[in-house]
């Protein structure tokens, strides 16, 4: 592909006379013209523009930004924003090609462009970073076509600058903290099953599954995947603050990120390492619990986030069902012995730690399952053994797989399947928990449930 002449020209975007462009709409600190048949969506923290789908997969996206606070310096904010919104998004081909800076209604504008590669796509990707007020703005442009030049430039002359930012976009700071990362891979890399009660957002290149709720929208993202360094662990060191940019956590200093944190590890339904956590997090009076799940994806991770109020369990619900059957495109299954890590017997319980069981089942290498007699007190494993060979039992039947799904029979019931996972959690610095949950793979295309979590005795 042709880069896209002139495209960062900047006098195209400092020149612009309002009055030449019709239907200017306003996002922040910036004012801008959608081009003409594109699609606009809100996203986390930002608004993106991209063009419909052609049947051909061409593409162009710009993806303009909320402003930020700082004080550092325009050519210090534009490589920062190059680092993380350009390079923490696709590979680039080198250093970007520059422009001769400018200033704008006391803002400095600095803009660079280079080619780029994620997966089989190629294309243009330019950043324009605007900086004054103790503020910084940035616009991505993303396109792998000049099929759109026209528009493009269009767009670029169309926007202009303001002195100061909306008090729409005070609110959607305090309410988004997620950073937004656009990738024209993002649709292909992951196979989805859309939460019940929940929507799939794939417009333009980005993909997110949305929620509205009576505590307003709620938001999973599932971002670009970045390099690892071989430790779940040491990524979520770096990636949650790169994350949640600009929260720190609540009441305690961001150093105590994990001990202060609920910590789920376990695998994905390809078999694939996953490391979840949560935090409470605040910006300007703002109190959520952020979270990010990492997947290890050989020598990249999968990075999927979201935000939920305290006391919130929208999130944490739409997240377990995701676990359940999330998978990674282009990646080989590992064979997992389902049989025998579910060997045993299985508890749960109305406490946190297990004293109080309402319902125990105990499945065998045999491939047979029995629902055992509920006890009001913690016991071990001998106890319902002791049931099961003295008959004393309220049910029993056979259980075989397919995949991540368990199939159970009684001798005069229908066949029932669920979806299964092992994890194991832990809350700060206590011990972590070795733990399985189940979903119904007929379930409720209307209602998602509460996992109950099962430890093993």
């Amino acid at each position: 592909m042709k880069p896209i002449k002139n495209m960062l020209l900047l006098n195209l975007l400092l020149m612009v006379s309002s009055t030449c462009f019709a239907q200017k709409q306003a996002f922040d600190v910036i004012n801008y013209v959608i081009p003409n048949g594109w699609d606009k969506m809100e996203m986390a923290n930002g608004i993106q523009l991209s063009t419909k789908n052609d049947g051909k997969g061409n593409y162009a996206a710009a993806v303009i930004l909320n402003s930020v606070a700082t004080e550092a310096p325009a050519n210090e904010n534009f490589m920062t924003s190059w680092e993380k919104l350009v390079k923490g998004t696709v590979s680039v081909s080198g250093e970007p090609n520059m422009q001769n800076p400018a200033t704008e209604k006391g803002w400095n504008v600095i803009s660079g462009q280079a080619s780029y590669t994620d997966g089989s796509n190629k294309g243009w990707v330019t950043l324009i970073t605007a900086t004054g007020n103790g503020k910084m703005a940035n616009v991505v442009i993303m396109t792998n076509t000049d099929k759109y030049q026209n528009q493009i430039l269009d767009f670029i002359k169309s926007l202009d600058l303001n002195e100061t930012a909306t008090a729409q976009n005070n609110n959607t700071q305090q309410n988004s903290p997620t950073n937004y990362t656009t990738s024209s891979g993002n649709k292909n890399r992951y196979s989805i099953t859309v939460p019940p009660t929940w929507s799939l957002n794939a417009s333009g290149n980005s993909l997110t599954l949305e929620k509205n709720t009576t505590t307003g929208k709620k938001i999973i993202e599932l971002m670009s995947m970045v390099k690892s360094s071989g430790s779940l662990e040491k990524d979520m060191e770096h990636i949650f603050f790169e994350v949640f940019d600009g929260w720190g956590l609540y009441n305690s200093s961001n150093n105590q990120l994990f001990e202060k944190g609920d910590h789920e590890k376990g695998v994905t339904s390809q078999g694939l390492p996953y490391y979840m956590l949560s935090n409470s997090i605040s910006k300007n009076g703002s109190v959520v619990k952020g979270t990010v799940l990492l997947i290890q994806v050989g020598t990249n991770v999968a990075v999927i986030n979201s935000a939920d109020i305290i006391l919130g369990s929208e999130m944490e619900m739409g997240l377990n069902f995701l676990l359940f059957t999330l998978k990674i495109n282009g990646v080989a299954e590992k064979n997992m012995d389902y049989k025998k890590q579910l060997t045993g017997t299985w508890v749960s319980s109305s406490g946190s730690y297990g004293n109080s069981l309402s319902f125990a089942t105990s499945y065998t290498v045999e491939g047979k399952y029995y629902v055992l007699a509920q006890s009001s007190y913690t016991v071990g494993y001998d106890y319902y053994n002791d049931l099961i060979k003295s008959k004393q039992f309220k049910g029993e039947g056979v259980f075989a797989f397919k995949g991540n799904v368990m199939e159970r029979k009684t001798s005069s019931g229908p066949v029932t399947k669920y979806f299964i996972r092992f994890y194991s959690r832990k809350s700060g610095n206590n011990e972590w928990r070795n733990l399985m949950g189940f979903y119904a793979f007929n379930y409720d295309k209307n209602r998602i449930e509460t996992i109950v979590p099962f430890q093993k005795i």
